[in-house]
């Protein structure tokens, strides 16, 4: 008995399984792309949120700290008071580039053995630069000229950024605000502080953060 003879693929039918073939392979690739990417975004997101995060802990921080130390500036000259915030930095002579937004002093800083000539006591200064907000800090209480500062970036892409002032007073539309610190007849640091900033991931952002009765 003959064997059936395999009838082979016509160049249609060939034509058709390419197409087939290439329909698949191209899905399974963008399907291949959109995970890798999706998992790109991802760590970008958590990686802002994180920053942000941090940002907002190294703040509280500080300002949990706050001390009643008024320092001296490069000069030798003492500076109006011990804290000092929005326009109430407006005496300072501006440096390109740079935005000051606070000047305080801060305990809690470690020195285990005090193996560092330093205080623990720390002068820390936040400020804008180049759309990066930066916190800067410096080795000993009161400026001198040459004296090395250390500027740590908090969160990059800022900008409109304002910084307000708890006043002590609420109205109806909630507690007010001011744009400096000192204020007059006021005590020597805020009871709260208002930080507002548009950021390139989260959009504009408010953020209070309460210091307590000084």
């Amino acid at each position: 008995m003959n064997a059936t003879p395999q009838r082979g693929l016509t160049l249609p039918e060939l034509l058709i399984a390419l197409l087939v073939f290439a329909m698949i392979s191209g899905a399974a690739v963008y399907a291949l792309r959109l995970s890798v990417e999706g998992r790109e975004q991802l760590e970008t997101a958590d990686k802002d949120i994180r920053e942000f995060q941090i940002m907002r802990q190294v703040l509280k921080q500080d300002f949990s700290g706050v001390v009643k130390r008024t320092v001296r500036d490069d000069f030798g000259n003492e500076l109006p008071a011990p804290f000092l915030g929005g326009k109430g930095l407006s005496y300072r002579l501006p440096v390109e580039g740079e935005q000051s937004l606070l000047v305080f002093v801060r305990c809690g800083w470690e020195n285990p053995d005090n193996r560092a000539p330093r205080s623990t006591l720390q002068a820390v200064e936040y400020l804008i630069k180049g759309g990066d907000f930066v916190r800067r800090v410096r080795p000993y209480l009161d400026d001198a000229r040459g004296q090395p500062r250390t500027d740590r970036v908090l969160i990059s892409g800022v900008s409109d950024v304002e910084v307000g002032f708890f006043t002590g007073a609420e109205t109806s539309s909630g507690p007010q605000f001011l744009d400096l610190w000192p204020m007059p007849q006021s005590n020597w640091a805020p009871e709260a502080i208002r930080l507002t900033m548009t950021t390139k991931r989260f959009g504009k952002v408010e953020q209070l953060f309460w210091l307590g009765e000084p």
